[in-house]
């Protein structure tokens, strides 16, 4: 098999799989690449030694193609966040990989509420979250907007999982 048709071979079977800290220099750089066009806030990496077990990522042999994470912000309130896939392999369920696996993840610990701040309404839209007010949510703000350069014109909106939703991706 020559070397075109083994990476398109490679290509269509990434892993989905827990984040562990061995993963965090890799992270810190592809989150990294995210953070100047504003598509995800910055990590430090001492925020991901802190914080590398609320992720996941997607994996396509040793290459970091995607990744995500799910963080408890309150007893009751967990946020879906730092989802991103690199760009040339989005469009193909990717992201929706990693969503739904993170809301399965908040329904296994007993979250009663999953949210995300996003520019990507209609992708969390199809996982079925909900446009809601950011105010619903100043554990968030006093996290991390306040640290945020968009701070004062910020363009994310704050969706929710519908609380009627039960299974991750519905199409919803």
């Amino acid at each position: 098999m020559n070397t075109r048709a083994q990476a398109l071979v490679r290509r269509t079977e990434p892993r989905l799989r827990a984040a562990v800290t061995e993963d965090v220099p890799a992270l810190e750089h592809f989150i990294a690449a995210y953070t100047g066009d504003g598509t995800l806030l910055p990590r430090t990496r001492a925020n991901l030694l802190a914080h590398w077990q609320d992720f996941v990522v997607l994996m396509d042999g040793d290459e970091l193609v995607g990744c995500g994470a799910l963080q408890q912000l309150d007893a009751d309130l967990a946020e879906v966040r730092s989802v991103a896939v690199l760009p040339d392999r989005r469009g193909h369920g990717l992201g929706g990989q990693i969503v739904d696996a993170l809301v399965e993840q908040a329904h296994a610990a007993g979250f009663p509420r999953v949210f995300c701040l996003t520019r990507r309404v209609p992708f969390f839209a199809r996982h079925g979250f909900i446009v809601v007010a950011k105010e619903q949510f100043p554990q968030k703000i006093w996290n991390d907007c306040r640290l945020c350069p968009r701070q004062t014109c910020c363009d994310e909106v704050a969706m929710q999982l519908d609380g009627d939703s039960n299974s991750p991706g519905d199409g919803r």
